[in-house]
């Protein structure tokens, strides 16, 4: 989300924000966002806000050094560098966490594995996951009880497994045991070929109660929400694609000959803003969108303002494609009427 506000996001139809919650707790730190009311305060945000457990990027950095000594069966132990201060993350310490900074939804934390692990590793992964969702369940009831909270937040589970539907559907089910109100797809959604691991998507879809909603956590590449729309339309998305590709002048424009939304269909191109030829291109990124970037510039104005570096540049070329994905949504919802609602794009 850097480079524009919550006006701007509600400007081009994000209805969700999804913040780290072990980032915030380390910068600026839980009491100062907590001496404010929470994070709808302190950032000016009135919409929902789903907090992520930090899980992921300290589990797969220590995967990375091979430092799994520091992933133990009470959580995991982590420094970013010698002279910083220990971190831990323990499940019911991250639930706590999340409550603090007033989320609506709390992602609990999971033990997260990647493509080429062995599938030991992928075993032991599984268990550590459902363990750590009971105590973070249990963490979850008491804070409940101790806020009396009229509605308290919705819990959900990342499920892992790797390429196992038996891990999967093991771990799903003592999710749903344990009181799980909506379902993560835990592990690195893409295989190591880079394909999305659809099958085992399709067995979450499955395997899940009907109306939980199912979070395709790091998805984001246009075709493969379309994609996942057609397996099932309880998705809701987030990911720093649209805003880190727009930071680097990678823009998204759907085809004007596109028909339907469906898989494998070319329905959009990408406009890489800092080609020379649009320089001399005065038409908006795409003629067809209505965000405030395509309404009042054209190309070349963007090209000028990536050219020398202008802050303004990464601001308005984040909002257009943050808009892409939301109207991206809002034609598969129209296209796949008489389904579930799609939830719309989380900027991360």
């Amino acid at each position: 989300m850097r480079g524009v506000d919550t006006a701007d996001l509600r400007a081009v139809g994000i209805e969700a924000v999804m913040v780290n919650a072990l980032h915030l707790a380390q910068r600026p730190g839980l009491r100062q966002v907590k001496r404010v009311g929470g994070l709808h305060s302190f950032m000016a945000w009135d919409g929902l806000i789903v907090s992520d457990s930090g899980g992921f990027q300290v589990l797969s950095l220590l995967r990375r050094q091979g430092k799994t000594s520091a992933i133990r069966s009470g959580g995991v132990t982590f420094q970013d560098s010698p002279e910083a201060k220990k971190i831990e993350l323990t499940p019911e310490k991250v639930i706590s966490w999340q409550f603090g900074l007033g989320s609506d939804v709390v992602i609990a934390l999971d033990d997260c594995t990647g493509p080429e692990d062995s599938p030991a590793e992928q075993v032991a992964s599984t268990e550590r996951t459902i363990r750590w969702f009971r105590q973070a369940s249990s963490a979850y009831e008491r804070e409940v009880r101790q806020r009396r909270q009229d509605v308290p937040p919705l819990l959900v589970g990342v499920v892992q497994g790797g390429t196992d539907p038996e891990l999967r559907a093991r771990c799903v089910d003592a999710m749903v045991e344990a009181g799980a109100a909506g379902f993560g797809f835990g592990g690195w959604p893409l295989s190591a070929e880079g394909r999305l691991e659809l099958e085992m998507f399709e067995l979450l879809a499955r395997l899940t109660p009907p109306r939980a909603p199912l979070f395709a956590l790091g998805v984001g590449k246009p075709e493969h929400l379309v994609t996942l729309c057609e397996v099932d339309t309880r998705w809701v998305f987030d990911c720093t694609i649209p805003t880190r590709d727009a930071r680097h002048g990678r823009l998204f424009a759907f085809r004007p000959d596109a028909g339907p939304l469906a898989a494998g269909s070319p329905f959009y191109r990408g406009v890489y803003i800092l080609d020379e030829e649009n320089a001399r291109i005065d038409e908006p990124v795409d003629p067809s969108c209505d965000c405030p970037t395509c309404r009042r510039y054209g190309r070349s104005y963007l090209h000028h303002l990536f050219r020398v570096k202008d802050g303004l540049a990464d601001r308005l070329a984040t909002m257009h494609n943050l808009r892409f994905y939301t109207r991206l949504l809002e034609r598969l919802r129209t296209e796949r009427t008489g389904k579930s609602t799609i939830t719309s794009e989380v900027a991360t």
